[in-house]
């Protein structure tokens, strides 16, 4: 019993170690934007996760292996979510604050129920109307608040955290829908690369060249999002998954906009107006009711 319990304080300290570590790196990356195009920083990001993430499982004795069932879907997940995903936030943190943006992009959830109700034809219920309902009326309130929102680089902002939402949820979808074989070490790492790859063809074809001068300046926020916010909270993230029920875990990630917006106020005096708290209060409730009734539906399927 003191093993269980010991066992359960340990993942519940890993879950919060990552709620703090991905919302807080909404700053560290917004100030490395200043020096570095997003979609280089995000291959970086991707590439440098991938060789520490490798690197701690070689030196482990974990022996690195992908089976061939589903790989093209694997790509697929990965592209959606890390490139699209990750690569768009991103790109629209350039127009937005650390808050609007952190809110924007964790409304995955929701776009999720809205893919399963066009492609799956699933029929929706009352529940999943109303957390569309509170998303869409949270995003709604975003893109009309005040400056920088309410300019043309503001809703280009919302525009490209909400697709980059959207890529997410999508490969979520796929994601249920591949075959589960292999190490899933070993098919993080692989979507790692493979997506940083791709992100970072994409920056050499359309993004301005970095000022090199400016690199030394990078060494820190892509230390920390390679090793801390990519390696380390992974590692923290699969320990928690493995005695916290996934649907609490995924609850838990509703607080990152939370510490995002809370970081963002104590470090750099970005205090958030009313209108971005009530649009915080309406996209949690919206994804905390798209997680919860997904989880139960799952367990009433036979």
């Amino acid at each position: 019993m003191k093993h269980q319990a010991v066992n359960m304080l340990t993942s519940f300290l890993c879950l919060s170690f990552v709620v703090i570590i991905w919302g807080t790196n909404w700053l560290v990356i917004k100030d490395a934007l200043q020096s570095s195009p997003p979609l280089l920083f995000t291959g970086i990001r991707l590439l440098g996760g991938a060789i520490a993430i490798g690197a701690a499982r070689l030196c482990l004795g974990y022996p690195l292996q992908l089976g061939c069932a589903g790989k093209g879907r694997l790509v697929a997940v990965g592209l959606l979510q890390m490139a699209g995903g990750l690569g768009l936030s991103l790109v629209g943190l350039q127009y937005l604050d650390v808050g609007t943006s952190a809110l924007t992009f964790y409304t995955m959830p929701l776009w999720l129920v809205a893919i399963e109700w066009i492609i799956d034809r699933q029929q929706q219920s009352l529940l999943d109307i109303i957390a569309l309902t509170c998303g869409m009326l949270g995003l709604g309130l975003l893109a009309s608040g005040a400056n920088p929102v309410a300019t043309s680089h503001g809703f280009l902002g919302i525009a490209l955290l909400s697709l980059a939402a959207f890529s997410w949820a999508l490969g979520t979808w796929i994601h249920k829908r591949t075959p589960g074989g292999g190490n899933l070490w070993s098919r993080t790492i692989f979507q790692l690369t493979i997506s940083g790859v791709v992100v970072i063809v994409a920056s050499l074809l359309l993004e301005r060249r970095p000022d090199w001068n400016q690199l030394p300046g990078l060494a820190w926020p892509i230390a920390f999002n390679c090793i801390v916010a990519t390696g380390l909270a992974f590692v923290a993230w699969y320990r928690a998954l493995s005695s916290i029920p996934t649907q609490i875990a995924s609850q838990s990630l509703v607080l990152i906009p939370v510490v995002a917006l809370i970081a963002a106020a104590v470090l750099q005096q970005q205090t958030p107006t009313t209108r971005v708290m009530l649009a915080c209060v309406l996209i949690i409730v919206g994804v905390t009711i798209a997680i919860w009734h997904a989880g139960g539906q799952r367990r009433q399927s036979p």
